[in-house]
């Protein structure tokens, strides 16, 4: 498997956001977005980092990166605000730099709630939407979401960070409803059932790929 090398994302009005590419064969591409900057969250958290292992594995194309003021990207946090601006700069980075046809956005807690509310203003660039033990009761989570692609969510239920019962509330709510896979006994960050959680999304990227 090829190695990942750092690029460059230009953000809102300029900002320079880092980031971590690994360039594949194929034309569908996984970009991560990470966990709470005010809470060590960054593009080397394990569970970014173990989807975007398994997407190389599958042959595509990966993505993560720093928010802005996290690591050596410029700027300062900026509340979910801004955050979602970067969300939107990468995905144009990735489609229009980095020449992703299909591009698949994923990710955990607060960046999967980063991740939605992206998605739902860039619904057209994406093909499929991964938020994991997304953190509802940190953005305006959506009562509707796009209808161009199928979202998929992953918890576990003894999640210690974010309320469970929010998050099943949210999924039940929403509309159309998402994929909901629940992890009996899941914490948080998935201590001991990372391998799980990555062949349940390594089964739900090959389908969708597939279809």
């Amino acid at each position: 498997m090829a190695s990942e090398q750092e690029i460059w994302i230009e953000g809102q009005h300029g900002l320079q956001l880092e980031g971590r590419w690994l360039q594949a064969d194929a034309d569908a591409g996984l970009l991560m977005c990470h966990p709470h900057p005010l809470f060590d969250g960054t593009m080397n958290n394990k569970v970014v980092t173990s989807m975007t292992r398994s997407a190389a594995r599958l042959g595509l194309s990966t993505l993560r990166f720093n928010f802005r003021g996290v690591g050596a990207s410029q700027g300062e946090h900026d509340h979910g605000d801004g955050e979602q601006q970067d969300v939107l700069a990468a995905i144009r980075h990735a489609k229009g730099e980095l020449g992703w046809s299909r591009l698949l956005l994923g990710g955990f807690s607060f960046g999967a709630g980063m991740a939605c509310l992206a998605a739902a203003a860039a619904a057209d660039d994406i093909d499929g939407l991964f938020l994991i033990a997304p953190a509802v009761h940190h953005f305006d989570a959506p009562s509707t979401l796009p209808q161009q692609f199928d979202t998929h969510v992953y918890m576990g239920d003894a999640d210690e960070v974010v309320p469970f019962d929010e998050v099943d509330d949210w999924v039940a709510r929403v509309v159309p409803q998402p994929h909901w896979e629940v992890f009996e006994q899941g914490g948080h960050f998935f201590h001991g059932r990372l391998a799980d959680l990555q062949a349940s999304a390594k089964r739900d990227i090959e389908q969708l790929l597939a279809g």
